[in-house]
């Protein structure tokens, strides 16, 4: 029998706050209610997604800060106490996005609206881990009782999609997000999410992202409000939703290994919209039309490329054309993977610890995968 429940809500289209707050209350019940950690007095850390700025605020790149109103108020009626606490990606300005997306009319109805960039980070061990043994976490995080995640719905140009559990990652420090994608993103990510094994997750699929996600993708909306305790069983629905099996997303399988939830559709139960009901799949990082007859430079994917450096690569080339910086790209040659024994033509830009093997032939930029914006800064760097 199904161990674990996962609501699904649907929202009327372009929802205000009204709507909002009915369908999230309505899938809180739904799901069984807030847990018991949401009590009197306690503080309660709702952690939203504000990776960036987007190119709209229904590009469903960002949390809707209808939704962190929503549940803040259903924190406050159990006598909790909620902040609204996050860290936008490295070397992007959490302020910057807090005020395009409107989270300032929060602030000034009395909602405690965090940047954890400008607050003090701690060093703590984290048990079990072997990729990130230890972290660099916004004391916020740490003072907190409770955490409530807070993700959107949306596919990723690294990790296929980004939903509860990569949503974490947003508490840490802006070094040991560097050294996640330097260690390995995959495991980092699941590493991240038992540290604070959030106590229910709420997912925003109201404007939703698909195509090159975190930021750059096409937006979607689905008028969804997903909720559950079990972050795993959460993300497993969520991309059924989307069009992904459980299997095909590496940090779902790894997440259900590491015994974090269930990844299983057999043993979750399914409360209010049934999910092949509200299914729409979603195009893929993968999918992207980049057309390597329009480039000025070449690709060569080489043996052994994953997913997490191929989509990164083309997330960079989408957002290089975004910028009009593809001319950066004439006469170099972009390599992942195991590169040949021939010799390439151009410059080389090395990307991936897979192409570390020829470090001294070109540009190396280190990780598994790498962040986008090392790749851009370097090839801005060498065209100054």
């Amino acid at each position: 029998m199904p161990e674990t429940i996962v609501s699904i809500v649907r929202t009327p289209r372009q929802p205000g706050r009204r709507e909002i707050a009915a369908a999230v209350r309505r899938a809180v019940e739904l799901a069984g209610g807030l847990p018991p950690a949401v009590r009197t007095g306690a503080t309660i850390l709702l952690k939203p997604n504000l990776v960036a700025v987007p190119r709209s605020r229904e590009s469903g790149a960002v949390t809707h800060p209808e939704i962190c109103r929503a549940v803040a108020e259903l924190v406050r009626g159990k006598g909790a106490v909620p902040v609204i606490a996050d860290s936008a990606g490295v070397g992007a300005d959490t302020e910057a996005v807090i005020e395009f997306m409107g989270y300032g009319a929060l602030r000034r109805d009395g909602y405690a609206i965090v940047d954890l960039k400008k607050e003090k980070t701690i060093r703590v061990k984290n048990p079990g881990a072997a990729v990130l043994p230890y972290l660099n976490v916004f004391e916020p995080a740490l003072r907190a009782d409770a955490v409530i995640n807070l993700p959107v719905l949306k596919t990723h140009d690294q990790t296929e999609v980004t939903l509860g559990l990569k949503n974490l990652k947003g508490l840490l420090a802006d070094d040991s997000k560097k050294a996640a994608h330097r260690r390995g993103l995959f495991r980092s990510v699941i590493e991240t999410a038992a540290f604070f094994k959030p106590c229910f997750t709420i997912l925003d699929g109201v404007y939703a992202q698909e195509g090159v996600g975190p930021v750059f993708g096409d937006p979607v909306e689905m008028d969804l409000i997903l909720a559950g305790a079990d972050m795993v069983a959460l993300d497993t629905v969520a991309g059924l939703i989307i069009g992904y099996r459980p299997e095909e997303v590496p940090i779902t399988v790894l997440a259900a290994k590491a015994g974090l939830g269930t990844a299983d559709p057999g043993q979750i139960l399914i409360a209010g919209e049934p999910w092949e009901s509200v299914q729409r799949p979603f195009r893929r990082c993968s999918e992207a039309e980049i057309a390597p007859e329009t480039l000025p430079c070449r690709l060569y994917l080489g043996g052994g490329t994953c997913s997490g450096c191929r989509n990164t690569v083309i997330s960079v080339l989408v957002e290089l054309k975004e910028r009009d910086l593809l001319p950066l790209l004439k006469q170099k040659t972009i390599v992942t993977g195991r590169p040949p024994r021939e010799k390439l033509p151009g410059e080389l830009l090395l990307v991936g610890a897979c192409a570390g093997a020829w470090r001294r032939k070109g540009v190396y930029i280190e990780g598994c995968p790498p962040e986008n914006s090392w790749i851009i800064k370097e090839i801005e760097r060498r065209d100054s």
